[in-house]
């Protein structure tokens, strides 16, 4: 299989993608973005709690989701952009064995 790589970051690009042959591999895979990025959020929220006070999810970090379709079910970092300063930060992600 040859590697296709996308970037998410609109409901409309995620249709646009997903399709009967790669759905199981995809849904994998986002549902472990999803999960890592709570986890930023989280560790945002609990480490500036009156910055993020009264913001949304989205307002403290925007989030695209980077798909390589590779045939794997494996994620090694999650890229969170500031939304006040623009800045983009890559957090490694740490596999339990």
């Amino acid at each position: 299989m040859k590697e296709k790589k996308y970037e998410i970051d609109t409901f409309e690009k995620l249709l646009n993608v997903v399709n009967k042959e790669n759905f199981d591999r995809f849904t994998i895979d986002l549902l472990q973005w999803i999960h890592y990025y709570i986890q930023v959020i989280d560790g945002t929220k609990n480490k500036y709690p009156e910055v993020c006070k009264d913001k949304t999810n989205w307002e403290i970090a925007k989030g695209k989701f980077i798909w390589i379709d590779d045939g794997k079910n494996e994620m090694k970092s999650v890229k969170v952009t500031n939304t006040k300063t623009g800045e983009v930060k890559n957090f490694d992600i740490k596999h339990e064995d």
